[in-house]
């Protein structure tokens, strides 16, 4: 293992996840207002209604609440037809920008907190928006990372190298210093691995080093 100086983490899938799920949550909100939906509707469409405004949306600087707009519209496309989109969307965005529908990842805040009295630095390193400061906040965890590296605010994301090459910038540490870990092979482990990076893939236990199911194994990589 190298000798590393600071870890990153990414957010969304890894660090913490929409509880019980982004569908129970869209159904439980659109039901309040009279829309009849089911849990398993939403879920079933966030998926593909995501990776579609993917596609057809600048998800960067500037544009992020329109991305998660397009999302939203996406979702509830069958069951809204005729419907304005807008009193719903502005409640489902300001309800992801709290802690209460997001839960931390089991072991997370022990596990990042012991590193931190051992001397490592952290930050978080997320393809996501400006609303991810105010959920680490309720979530009491924002202070144990130095900085938040947010691609919307960055105006780039994961895999891209410059977002990786940024905070080598602001955090002047060398790629050989750093280690990332994060769900997406692509985005996450492939991304710090072209970086230079020491890559983690938070994922199911298959044993290898470079894998790992849950925080406290970073206690064994980061002694």
């Amino acid at each position: 293992m190298r000798n590393i100086s600071l870890l990153t983490v990414d957010a969304a899938g890894t660090l913490l996840t929409p509880w019980p799920s982004v569908g129970a949550i869209y159904a439980q909100t659109a039901r309040a207002k009279g829309i009849k939906v089911t849990d398993q509707d939403l879920d079933s469409r966030f998926g593909h209604a995501f990776a579609e405004a993917q596609n057809a949306t600048d998800t960067l600087q500037g544009n992020e609440k329109e991305f998660w707009k397009k999302v939203v519209a996406l979702t509830f496309q069958p069951f809204m037809v005729g419907r304005s989109i807008d009193s719903l969307f502005e409640e489902l965005w300001d309800l992801f920008a709290r802690g209460d529908p997001w839960r931390l990842a089991k072991g997370a805040e022990t596990t990042l907190s012991t590193l931190c009295e051992r001397g490592y630095r952290l930050a978080i390193l997320s393809n996501n928006d400006s609303r991810l400061r105010t959920v680490l906040k309720d979530l009491q965890v924002d202070h144990l990372f130095e900085h938040l590296f947010i691609s919307s605010e960055l105006g780039f994301e994961k895999p891209d190298s410059q977002i990786f090459k940024a905070v080598e910038t602001k955090m002047l540490i060398p790629p050989e210093e750093l280690m990332h870990i994060g769900d997406s092979y692509s985005r996450d482990y492939m991304g710090a691995k072209i970086a230079g990076w020491t890559p983690l893939l938070y994922d199911s236990d298959s044993g290898e080093d470079d894998h790992i199911s849950h925080f406290s194994k970073l206690l064994d990589l980061l002694p």
